[in-house]
Protein backbone atom coordinates (compact mmCIF):
# COMPACT_ATOMS: atom_id res chain seq x y z
CA UNK A 1 0.00 0.00 0.00
CA UNK A 2 2.83 2.35 0.89
CA UNK A 3 4.48 1.52 -2.42
CA UNK A 4 1.26 2.25 -4.30
CA UNK A 5 0.82 5.55 -2.53
CA UNK A 6 4.43 6.52 -3.20
CA UNK A 7 4.10 5.74 -6.91
CA UNK A 8 0.83 7.65 -7.17
CA UNK A 9 2.31 10.61 -5.33
CA UNK A 10 5.30 10.62 -7.66
CA UNK A 11 3.00 10.53 -10.69
CA UNK A 12 1.00 13.45 -9.30
CA UNK A 13 4.17 15.43 -8.72
CA UNK A 14 5.29 14.82 -12.30
CA UNK A 15 1.87 15.89 -13.55
CA UNK A 16 2.05 19.07 -11.49
CA UNK A 17 5.49 19.84 -12.87
CA UNK A 18 3.96 19.52 -16.32
CA UNK A 19 1.31 22.02 -15.19
CA UNK A 20 4.11 24.45 -14.43
CA UNK A 21 5.63 23.86 -17.86
CA UNK A 22 2.34 24.20 -19.69
CA UNK A 23 2.02 27.67 -18.28
CA UNK A 24 3.51 28.42 -21.68
CA UNK A 25 -0.13 28.70 -22.74
CA UNK A 26 -0.14 32.02 -20.97
CA UNK A 27 3.02 33.04 -22.79
CA UNK A 28 1.37 32.25 -26.11
CA UNK A 29 -1.58 34.37 -25.07
CA UNK A 30 0.72 37.21 -24.06
CA UNK A 31 2.31 37.11 -27.50
CA UNK A 32 -1.07 37.41 -29.19
CA UNK A 33 -2.03 40.27 -26.88
CA UNK A 34 1.21 42.03 -27.76
CA UNK A 35 0.57 41.57 -31.47
CA UNK A 36 -2.94 42.93 -31.06
CA UNK A 37 -1.54 46.01 -29.34
CA UNK A 38 0.95 46.51 -32.18
CA UNK A 39 -1.32 45.56 -35.09
CA UNK A 40 -4.68 46.41 -33.53
CA UNK A 41 -5.68 48.61 -36.48
CA UNK A 42 -5.71 45.57 -38.75
CA UNK A 43 -8.40 43.70 -36.78
CA UNK A 44 -12.11 44.27 -37.06
CA UNK A 45 -12.95 43.83 -33.35
CA UNK A 46 -11.66 42.84 -29.94
CA UNK A 47 -13.08 39.32 -29.99
CA UNK A 48 -9.91 37.81 -31.38
CA UNK A 49 -8.04 38.53 -28.15
CA UNK A 50 -10.49 36.57 -25.96
CA UNK A 51 -8.57 33.28 -26.36
CA UNK A 52 -5.37 35.15 -25.55
CA UNK A 53 -6.82 36.69 -22.40
CA UNK A 54 -8.11 33.33 -21.21
CA UNK A 55 -4.76 31.72 -22.05
CA UNK A 56 -2.95 34.24 -19.86
CA UNK A 57 -5.42 33.66 -17.02
CA UNK A 58 -5.20 29.88 -17.33
CA UNK A 59 -1.40 30.08 -17.48
CA UNK A 60 -1.30 31.98 -14.19
CA UNK A 61 -3.73 29.58 -12.51
CA UNK A 62 -1.73 26.62 -13.83
CA UNK A 63 1.38 27.84 -12.05
CA UNK A 64 -0.57 28.14 -8.80
CA UNK A 65 -2.22 24.75 -9.28
CA UNK A 66 1.06 23.05 -10.13
CA UNK A 67 2.73 24.53 -7.06
CA UNK A 68 -0.07 23.37 -4.76
CA UNK A 69 -0.04 19.92 -6.34
CA UNK A 70 3.69 19.52 -5.80
CA UNK A 71 3.26 20.43 -2.13
CA UNK A 72 0.41 18.01 -1.40
CA UNK A 73 1.55 15.10 -3.58
CA UNK A 74 3.49 13.44 -0.77
CA UNK A 75 1.25 14.39 2.15
CA UNK A 76 -1.70 12.64 3.73
CA UNK A 77 -5.21 13.69 2.64
CA UNK A 78 -5.95 17.18 3.92
CA UNK A 79 -7.59 20.45 2.99
CA UNK A 80 -4.62 21.01 0.67
CA UNK A 81 -5.89 18.25 -1.58
CA UNK A 82 -9.33 19.82 -1.57
CA UNK A 83 -7.84 23.18 -2.54
CA UNK A 84 -5.88 21.47 -5.30
CA UNK A 85 -9.05 19.86 -6.70
CA UNK A 86 -10.84 23.21 -6.48
CA UNK A 87 -8.14 24.83 -8.61
CA UNK A 88 -8.30 21.91 -11.03
CA UNK A 89 -11.99 22.63 -11.58
CA UNK A 90 -11.27 26.32 -12.22
CA UNK A 91 -8.49 25.48 -14.65
CA UNK A 92 -10.71 22.96 -16.43
CA UNK A 93 -13.40 25.59 -17.01
CA UNK A 94 -10.97 28.29 -18.16
CA UNK A 95 -8.82 26.02 -20.35
CA UNK A 96 -11.86 24.32 -21.86
CA UNK A 97 -13.26 27.70 -22.85
CA UNK A 98 -9.87 28.75 -24.22
CA UNK A 99 -9.62 25.64 -26.39
CA UNK A 100 -13.15 26.13 -27.72
CA UNK A 101 -12.57 29.80 -28.57
CA UNK A 102 -9.20 29.09 -30.18
CA UNK A 103 -10.81 26.44 -32.39
CA UNK A 104 -13.71 28.76 -33.22
CA UNK A 105 -11.52 31.70 -34.26
CA UNK A 106 -9.24 29.64 -36.50
CA UNK A 107 -11.78 29.92 -39.30
CA UNK A 108 -12.57 33.60 -38.72
CA UNK A 109 -9.16 35.17 -39.22
CA UNK A 110 -9.94 36.30 -42.76
CA UNK A 111 -12.96 38.24 -41.51
CA UNK A 112 -10.94 39.64 -38.61
CA UNK A 113 -8.29 40.95 -41.01
CA UNK A 114 -10.82 42.72 -43.25
CA UNK A 115 -9.67 46.25 -42.18
CA UNK A 116 -6.13 45.52 -43.39
CA UNK A 117 -6.78 46.92 -46.87
CA UNK A 118 -8.37 50.09 -45.47
CA UNK A 119 -5.34 50.79 -43.28
CA UNK A 120 -3.06 50.47 -46.31
CA UNK A 121 -5.32 52.87 -48.19
CA UNK A 122 -4.89 55.42 -45.38
CA UNK A 123 -1.10 55.32 -45.60
CA UNK A 124 0.38 58.84 -45.69
CA UNK A 125 4.13 58.33 -45.16
CA UNK A 126 3.81 60.54 -42.07
CA UNK A 127 5.73 58.94 -39.21
CA UNK A 128 3.26 60.40 -36.70
CA UNK A 129 0.23 58.89 -38.39
CA UNK A 130 -1.00 55.70 -36.63
CA UNK A 131 -1.94 53.98 -39.90
CA UNK A 132 1.44 54.74 -41.43
CA UNK A 133 3.31 53.53 -38.35
CA UNK A 134 1.27 50.32 -38.27
CA UNK A 135 1.82 49.57 -41.96
CA UNK A 136 5.55 50.28 -41.87
CA UNK A 137 6.01 48.15 -38.77
CA UNK A 138 3.96 45.32 -40.25
CA UNK A 139 5.95 45.28 -43.49
CA UNK A 140 9.30 45.53 -41.71
CA UNK A 141 8.64 42.89 -39.05
CA UNK A 142 6.86 40.36 -41.26
CA UNK A 143 9.03 41.11 -44.30
CA UNK A 144 6.12 41.64 -46.64
CA UNK A 145 4.91 44.32 -49.04
CA UNK A 146 1.31 45.25 -49.79
CA UNK A 147 -1.86 43.45 -48.83
CA UNK A 148 -1.38 40.71 -51.44
CA UNK A 149 1.80 41.96 -53.18
CA UNK A 150 3.70 45.17 -53.88
CA UNK A 151 1.39 46.11 -56.77
CA UNK A 152 -1.34 46.91 -54.23
CA UNK A 153 0.46 50.18 -53.59
CA UNK A 154 -0.40 51.33 -57.11
CA UNK A 155 -4.05 51.69 -56.03
CA UNK A 156 -3.39 53.72 -52.89
CA UNK A 157 -4.07 57.49 -52.65
CA UNK A 158 -0.58 58.03 -51.26
CA UNK A 159 1.04 56.51 -54.35
CA UNK A 160 -1.16 58.48 -56.75
CA UNK A 161 -0.52 61.79 -54.98
CA UNK A 162 3.19 61.34 -54.32
CA UNK A 163 4.16 61.71 -57.98
CA UNK A 164 6.82 59.05 -57.48
CA UNK A 165 7.11 55.53 -58.79
CA UNK A 166 8.01 54.22 -55.36
CA UNK A 167 6.59 52.11 -52.57
CA UNK A 168 7.32 52.72 -48.86
CA UNK A 169 10.86 52.09 -47.71
CA UNK A 170 9.53 49.40 -45.36
CA UNK A 171 8.90 47.26 -48.46
CA UNK A 172 12.62 47.03 -49.13
CA UNK A 173 14.26 43.68 -48.58
CA UNK A 174 16.97 44.39 -46.01
CA UNK A 175 19.24 41.97 -47.84
CA UNK A 176 19.65 44.57 -50.58
CA UNK A 177 21.14 47.75 -49.13
CA UNK A 178 20.72 49.59 -52.43
CA UNK A 179 16.92 49.33 -52.31
CA UNK A 180 15.16 52.71 -52.17
CA UNK A 181 11.59 51.55 -52.81
CA UNK A 182 11.51 52.22 -56.54
CA UNK A 183 9.28 49.97 -58.62
CA UNK A 184 11.93 49.94 -61.34
CA UNK A 185 13.63 47.20 -59.33
CA UNK A 186 10.82 45.06 -57.84
CA UNK A 187 13.25 42.22 -57.20
CA UNK A 188 14.67 44.27 -54.33
CA UNK A 189 11.30 44.37 -52.55
CA UNK A 190 9.67 41.83 -50.28
CA UNK A 191 7.41 39.63 -52.39
CA UNK A 192 5.27 38.14 -49.60
CA UNK A 193 1.68 39.25 -48.97
CA UNK A 194 1.20 41.00 -45.63
CA UNK A 195 -2.29 39.57 -45.17
CA UNK A 196 -1.00 36.03 -45.69
CA UNK A 197 1.98 36.53 -43.39
CA UNK A 198 -0.10 38.08 -40.61
CA UNK A 199 -2.70 35.34 -40.90
CA UNK A 200 0.00 32.65 -40.72
CA UNK A 201 1.47 34.26 -37.61
CA UNK A 202 -1.90 34.47 -35.88
CA UNK A 203 -2.79 30.91 -36.89
CA UNK A 204 0.46 29.65 -35.40
CA UNK A 205 -0.24 31.35 -32.08
CA UNK A 206 -3.87 30.18 -32.02
CA UNK A 207 -2.78 26.61 -32.83
CA UNK A 208 -0.26 26.68 -29.98
CA UNK A 209 -2.94 27.90 -27.57
CA UNK A 210 -5.41 25.29 -28.83
CA UNK A 211 -3.04 22.32 -28.69
CA UNK A 212 -1.59 23.31 -25.32
CA UNK A 213 -5.09 23.71 -23.92
CA UNK A 214 -5.99 20.18 -25.03
CA UNK A 215 -2.82 18.83 -23.40
CA UNK A 216 -3.72 20.61 -20.17
CA UNK A 217 -7.23 19.12 -20.25
CA UNK A 218 -5.73 15.63 -20.48
CA UNK A 219 -3.40 16.40 -17.56
CA UNK A 220 -6.36 17.67 -15.55
CA UNK A 221 -8.22 14.39 -15.99
CA UNK A 222 -5.12 12.45 -14.97
CA UNK A 223 -4.73 14.68 -11.92
CA UNK A 224 -8.31 14.06 -10.82
CA UNK A 225 -7.80 10.31 -11.12
CA UNK A 226 -4.50 10.50 -9.25
CA UNK A 227 -5.92 12.55 -6.37
CA UNK A 228 -8.79 10.09 -6.11
CA UNK A 229 -6.32 7.22 -5.86
CA UNK A 230 -4.34 9.06 -3.19
CA UNK A 231 -7.48 9.38 -1.11
CA UNK A 232 -7.91 5.59 -1.32
CA UNK A 233 -4.48 4.94 0.13
CA UNK A 234 -4.14 6.81 3.42
CA UNK A 235 -0.74 7.31 4.95
CA UNK A 236 0.12 4.26 7.08
CA UNK A 237 -0.01 4.94 10.80
CA UNK A 238 3.00 4.05 12.87
CA UNK A 239 2.28 2.39 16.19
CA UNK A 240 4.63 2.07 19.09
CA UNK A 241 4.35 -0.26 22.03
CA UNK A 242 4.19 1.73 25.21
CA UNK A 243 6.51 0.73 27.98
CA UNK A 244 4.73 -0.88 30.87
CA UNK A 245 5.76 0.12 34.34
Amino acid sequence: MALNRGAIGLFLKITCLLFLLTGITGLGGSFLLHKYRVYGLFFSNLYIIFPALLAVVSGAILFITGSIGCLVSSKKPSCGHGLFVYFLIIVFCVVGTTAALAYFYQGKLDAELAPLKDVFQNYSNNSQDPDTKAVDRLQSELQCCGVMNYTDWLQTPWFNHSGKYDVPQSCCNTTFHSCNGTLDAPMLLYNEACQVKLKELLLLVVHIIHITSLVVLVLLVLSWITVGQLMRYPVPQEYRILDQD
